[in-house]
């Protein structure tokens, strides 16, 4: 028996209950990648602003007013590089406020053109927006008086950073010494863990003592501090140098800041490798076999990259004995003896480049920053004999 449904009927079911609806055609993959395209977008707006909420909150978390770099100038030339280091930090975009500590007999009054002094000091303030700090200029027999363009100020002024503690208006303090390059920007170092200092090791530095099973680490360096000031801290320390000079054995060895510093953090400092936050400009002039103190590892096991070494490097420290500081022109004699070797022939090795840029890019910013001329070279010879190299 069959039930056939005829026309009639049909149309009386579609006026009672409504047609059904027709089924729709699938999408093509084509539209259906065309109607996913506002949806990815939308995605991808959100993720980037999330990114960008969240780098926002984490850099407004950081007050970068509690932080601040010291500089310290005990002459005309160490003021000059102190500026220097001032431009590279602008430049390099650094957040936190700059410190200069300089010779209470200077002032901002420009009494003349050839009052070079205070024009460096007013434009440290002015243009590069350091804050002016007059501090009493330490040396080996306490307090001494500062250098001019004349005459150069000695190296036991070097004492004076360390009044970069007495800087307790900050929460931490990062003290550079004026004879660097800076290549980066060391802001990082600011969030350090909580540590009283943090300094590189002196890694050009002899061991002061081997045994059998141990040996003892390099020394600490000041060309880089990152510290908590505390007036307590330098107190101690000014107290301990005061103490060194009364003792008959201070003759047996002059007591400079570095020897403070290690007297005092050696054993509890938290170190920072110096490489990349200590290389010196001697390094590039080291045999291409003789670079483990540097690297940290026995050159068996890496291979040498005097472009790389560069390239990953915060700082440069001038430091080429008994070459003079960049400030003082090049004697011929000396640079023939002094320069890197090139052995592969043609004399223009990746070392020799960068050793020789390193030195021309200092004269020249120094010329366009501070408008000084270098230092008039001096007979080799001499020199040499006066510096103990000869």
């Amino acid at each position: 028996m069959s039930f056939d449904i005829d026309d009639e009927d049909r149309e009386h079911h579609y006026r009672q209950y409504g047609r059904p609806r027709k089924p729709s055609s699938l999408p093509s993959l084509a539209s259906l990648r065309r109607s996913r395209i506002p949806y990815y977008a939308l995605i991808a707006c959100g993720l980037l602003a999330l990114i960008y909420l969240l780098s926002g909150r984490q850099e407004s978390a950081v007050d970068w007013k509690r932080f601040a770099y010291s500089l310290y100038a005990t002459d005309s030339h160490s003021l000059c590089n102190a500026l220097l280091i001032m431009d590279s930090m602008r430049r390099l975009g650094t957040k936190a406020s700059t410190v200069l500590l300089y010779p209470q007999q200077w002032d901002t009054t420009v009494h003349s053109k050839m009052d070079r002094t205070s024009q460096l000091l007013a434009m440290a303030r002015d243009t590069y927006k350091a804050q002016l700090y007059p501090v009493q200029l330490l040396g080996e027999n306490g307090v001494t008086e500062p250098g001019t363009l004349n005459s150069e100020s000695g190296w036991d002024t070097s004492i004076t950073k360390l009044l970069a503690f007495d800087l307790i208006f900050y929460d931490r303090v990062i003290h550079l010494d004026s004879d660097i390059t800076l290549l980066k920007n060391l802001d990082h170092l600011f969030l350090l863990p909580k540590t009283p200092i943090a300094m590189p090791r002196a890694y050009w530095s002899d061991v002061p003592s081997k045994s059998d099973d141990q040996a003892q680490p390099w020394p600490l360096t000041s060309l880089l501090m990152v510290l908590e000031p505390s007036r307590t801290e330098l107190r101690y320390m000014l107290e301990t140098l005061t103490s060194w000079r009364i003792d008959a054995n201070f003759t047996s060895g002059k007591k400079y800041d570095m020897d403070l510093l290690n007297y005092r953090f050696g054993s509890s400092a938290l170190v920072l490798p110096q490489r990349p936050y200590a290389l010196l400009t001697a390094e590039f002039r080291r045999p291409a076999h003789d670079h483990s103190t540097y690297l940290g590892v026995p050159d068996a096991l890496v291979h040498w990259d005097a472009q790389k070494a560069f390239d990953e490097a915060y700082l440069v420290h001038f430091s080429d004995w008994p070459l003079p500081k960049p400030w003082t022109m090049w004697p011929p004699e000396g640079l023939a003896e002094i320069q890197p070797n090139c052995t592969g022939g043609g004399g223009a090795c990746a070392e020799r480049r960068i050793w020789k840029g390193l030195y021309e890019d200092f004269r020249k910013k120094r010329k366009e920053v501070c408008k000084i001329l270098s230092v008039p070279a001096p007979q080799w010879s001499k020199w040499k004999e006066e510096h103990g190299a000869g």
